[in-house]
């Protein structure tokens, strides 16, 4: 059976809803530790407001008059926050009444047609530019609803397909912190995709989904390095840690004489040993790389075809990747957390870029430069006792080129919320890209094209020449209408 683990800060954060609003809902953040067990990473309550609604105290509200749209739009804007070994997992409730914990009242039922609901808006969503993972698309999610009258939780696993159904799913208030493990990537860009449309007109939206899907693939087909080495999929992380610590620490041998212990040479100080010390502290970072195979690895021979395109897209530069893992995860989890956040990453900033399109169609003879917003990060405030050693959790957030880290903080408050500092967010994890390289010309003819970067207000000089002819001409015919209009009126 499925279990659930929460902290003692996520039972003081239900009552707290129930007290303030006398009924809220919002999203589960959780992580799966294995496969029978996700532990609750954050609890963010849905902050919309309705206009309508003056006093909420004096209305009662329920199940069915949750807006599943905007709890979709919640789940979704949290799920690009969210590093790659963190889901939104489940939506939660808390209420002063006891029927929402009450599996005959029509509470319940009511829960199961808004999952459905809003399944159904994920789906679609996840239609225009495909899901954030390498793997299966999640199917099983939490149900959890808290009753203040009762203290009650009720805890349910909801699986989609059939119209939906409940499970029962154990649950458990644990009192010891979680412990977390931090890995971090840096994964570079530098590919070019041929643009095979025909038209004229090039969609930009259509051209960054074949981005995703070349991507994804890659992905698929990389290998993932932890310290510069090659870790069997099969144990899990803290048995790696354990074995690195003993390889450390055979790496240290020490001689005694005269009663003092002294370390044997300083040759034992190399890079990969002090990489290797570096994870063995529960705050210290391990180093992945993300490793792809050439080329022609991924394609057979008889895949290889010659094809006429019109124009190349050029993928260039680097997502800082982070996640954040338990010590009992496998590292086949914890390599696949890693591919799924920088496709996670990439997917989010082309969504954000788009959505700020004016025009999707560039013309296909244009240089078109395109600056997706850069990732920065950080950590969730803790109130109270911490509930959680080791690493501490950081989420992620998207700002162009000008924009202020205020603006995360809104988005922080509005989606997970959450009070952040703006002098707490990492503004410094991706800097800024340098265009300047696309810029430069390296041929006479790329010098020429390079002049449809961007289209000139200013009439071509061939249209200035004649347009200064033809007013020549007709200043010339206007002067000779007067001249002879004149002598004909002396005349008379």
């Amino acid at each position: 059976m499925r279990t659930v683990l929460l902290s003692k800060h996520d039972e003081l954060y239900l009552e707290k809803c129930a007290q303030e609003n006398q009924f809220s809902y919002g999203i589960i953040v959780g992580h799966q530790a294995d496969l029978t067990k996700s532990v609750v990473v954050h609890l963010a309550r849905n902050n919309e407001e309705d206009a309508d609604m003056e006093d909420l105290s004096e209305v009662r509200l329920t199940i069915s008059d949750i807006n599943s749209q905007a709890l979709a739009s919640q789940w979704l804007s949290a799920s690009k926050m969210c590093p790659g070994s963190f889901d939104v997992i489940g939506i939660f409730v808390s209420s002063v009444r006891s029927d929402v914990v009450n599996e005959q009242s029509a509470e319940f039922k009511n829960a199961k047609k808004l999952f459905s609901d809003i399944y159904d808006l994920l789906l679609k969503s996840n239609s225009s530019f495909g899901v954030y993972t390498t793997d299966i698309a999640q199917t099983d999610f939490v149900f959890l609803s808290y009753s203040l009258a009762d203290k009650k939780v009720l805890c349910k696993n909801y699986s989609y397909g059939n119209g939906g159904t409940f499970s029962n799913m154990e649950f458990r208030f644990v009192d010891k912190p979680f412990e977390w493990i931090q890995l971090e990537c840096s994964y570079d860009f530098d590919d070019v995709l041929p643009i095979l449309e025909s038209s004229r007109r090039v969609n930009i939206e259509d051209q960054f989904q074949s981005m995703i899907v070349s991507v994804r693939k890659n992905l698929l087909a990389s290998e993932v390095f932890l310290q510069n080495e090659v870790v069997e999929d099969t144990i899990d992380l803290q048995t790696y840690i354990k074995k690195k610590k003993t390889k450390v620490d055979k790496l240290q041998p020490t001689s005694t004489t005269g009663g003092t212990a002294t370390a044997s040479s300083n040759t034992t100080d190399s890079l990969p040993r002090l990489a290797s010390e570096g994870i063995i502290g529960g705050t210290e970072t391990i180093r992945a790389s993300i490793v792809l195979p050439m080329k022609c690895q991924l394609s057979k021979p008889t895949d290889i075809k010659v094809r006429e395109f019109s124009g190349t897209l050029h993928m260039s530069g680097i997502i800082t990747t982070k996640v954040f893992c338990n010590p009992r995860n496998s590292i086949a989890d914890v390599k696949r957390f890693l591919r799924d956040d920088v496709l996670r990453s990439l997917i989010t900033r082309i969504q954000v870029y788009c959505d700020g399109l004016t025009d999707p169609y560039v013309t296909d003879e244009a240089l078109y430069i395109s600056e997706p917003p850069r990732r920065v990060f950080f950590s969730l405030p803790s109130e109270g006792p911490s509930a959680s050693v080791g690493a501490v959790v950081q989420f992620s957030e998207y700002l162009f080129r000008g924009e202020a880290p205020t603006v995360v903080v809104a988005q922080a408050k509005q989606i997970l919320d959450v009070e952040l500092d703006p002098e707490t967010i990492s503004v410094e994890a991706e800097g800024l890209p340098d265009d300047t390289h696309f810029k430069n010309c390296k041929t006479d003819a790329e010098c020429i094209d390079d002049s449809r970067i961007m289209t000139s207000s200013m009439p071509k000089p061939e249209l200035s020449r004649s347009l200064y002819m033809v007013g020549i001409a007709v200043a010339l015919l206007v002067l000779l209408s007067s001249v002879a209009l004149h002598f004909v009126l002396a005349e008379r």
